[in-house]
């Protein structure tokens, strides 16, 4: 989850009791609603009076709190002095002769901190606000205000300034929404990996824009076009360079259209399915690395994907997510067809555990053989793969009745399989194809050895 996507969601829960179970929809009318909420309609609904003789109207509130959030922004802080803020404040009152006449900047300050709910001291000498996003949308608000859009543009390619600019595009007039797309699509004063940033950004913003010249739209549609979905790994790994600016991009998985729908040759169809394949597999390759819980949503639209190289990523991304959501999101509903299921701890082994097992599991991680014994369904595994320390011998392996394949991947030069003669069920044993096997002999007829390269899940 994005930063933003974390304030919108923690908003919403106490939105949704103030506004009598009426949720606003998009990122922008949220905010607006937190903010009025935290400002003054709570207060207002329940009867609650501001006491003292400090009384700031609502307009009022929001511009100076801006002025200090914009401050912040164009200072690249995320706390300011104490004695900056009522500084500023100070020089602000003179133009807002209905608050200066209250008190002093001192005063004022004290009244926002207290009163706005936005605002808090980490320290006795410093000020931030609750959330960064709320930093973010009343700066984004105070640019647009004074017609920063050239500030704007020039930082655009700054992780730090991904929303401001969106919420800038949310504030923004019609045409000053079009100053601030053309000039991110057009600029050329960046490398390509921050041109590609840039055209993906202006595309993130299309939600914010309510209101746009259709033909500005269409340029900023063609420009990421290019790159979504990507269709390579070049393509994939130019994405993850973005960052989660590309989350709110990334589409799900497309599917072929029925027979009744469009009749398309076997050739053709073909040709279609292997391209949409391809799509999905070098999407999921770009979310897997941006690993936050905003990539799980996106990565959850292909946890039914049949396509293997889709399922293997998947799988494989497990340990760069938090273990319980991404396991209930994704790894629980992905089909364990030809696929082995990673896991590098204690908790990823239980939680496939709660899943009802694997038939195929990787070991990636240290584990002992009595963790590993306990937490894992011994009626499900058929197929194990070791990759980590398990100690130098095997006879554990009996308490799984059904395992059928054993790969040991190693890096000592011998390995002595001699103690898998317990394993009755065991078939086949694999081994790199560099390392000496020892104790070959003491194993039944019905057991293969097999030396060869191994690679991949």
């Amino acid at each position: 989850m994005t930063t933003a996507d974390g304030a919108a969601s923690t908003s919403r829960r106490p939105l949704h009791h103030d506004r009598r179970g009426y949720l606003p929809e998009g990122r922008k009318e949220i905010y607006d609603a937190a903010l009025s909420m935290l400002l003054f309609r709570r207060d207002r609904e329940r009867g609650v009076y501001k006491s003292g003789s400090i009384h700031i109207s609502e307009a009022h509130h929001i511009q100076l709190i801006q002025k200090l959030a914009y401050w912040m922004i164009r200072n690249g802080r995320s706390e300011m002095d104490r004695s900056d803020a009522v500084d500023l404040l100070g020089r602000a009152l003179p133009t807002m002769p209905k608050v200066a006449e209250q008190g002093t900047a001192e005063e004022v300050y004290r009244y926002l901190l207290i009163r706005s709910g936005l605002l808090r001291e980490p320290s006795a000498d410093s000020m931030d606000f609750i959330h960064r996003t709320f930093q973010d949308y009343l700066g984004a608000k105070a640019a647009v205000e004074g017609l920063d859009f050239d500030f704007l543009i020039g930082n655009a390619h700054l992780d730090q300034w991904e929303d401001v600019i969106r919420m800038a595009v949310a504030h923004a007039r019609p045409t000053e929404r079009t100053r601030l797309l053309t000039g991110l699509i057009r600029r050329d004063d960046v490398s390509g990996h921050g041109m590609n940033r840039l055209h993906l950004l202006a595309a993130a913003c299309l939600e914010h824009a309510t209101e746009l010249d259709p033909a500005v739209r269409a340029e900023v549609q063609q420009r990421a076009a290019a790159l979504i979905p990507p269709r390579s790994v070049d393509q994939s790994r130019a994405l993850t360079e973005v960052g989660p600016v590309v989350l709110d991009l990334l589409p799900g998985p497309r599917e072929l259209p029925t027979d009744g729908e469009t009749a398309l040759a076997s050739e053709e169809a073909s040709s279609e399915a292997q391209l949409m394949a391809d799509e999905a597999y070098f999407t999921v390759l770009a979310a897997t690395r941006i690993a936050t819980d905003a990539a799980i949503t996106v990565l959850a639209q292909y946890r039914g994907h049949q396509d293997p190289r889709v399922r293997t990523e998947l799988v494989r991304a497990w340990s760069r997510f938090d273990t319980d959501l991404f396991g209930k999101e994704v790894v629980a509903h992905i089909s364990e067809e030809n696929i082995y299921f990673p896991v590098s701890n204690l908790r990823e082994l239980r939680a496939l555990h709660s899943f009802g097992g694997r038939s195929r599991i990787k070991v990636s991680g240290e584990f002992t053989t009595v963790d590993f014994v306990n937490s894992c369904r011994s009626d499900r595994l058929t197929h194990l793969w070791v990759e980590a320390n398990m100690g130098g011998t095997w006879g554990w392996l009996h308490n799984f009745p059904n395992l059928r394949s054993l790969t040991i991947e190693t890096l000592m030069p011998r390995i002595d399989v001699s103690s898998l003669a317990q394993v009755l069920s065991l078939r086949t044993i694999r081994v790199p194809e560099v390392t000496v096997v020892i104790g070959r002999d003491r194993l039944p007829p019905s057991m293969e050895v097999v030396r060869e390269r191994l690679s991949g899940i």
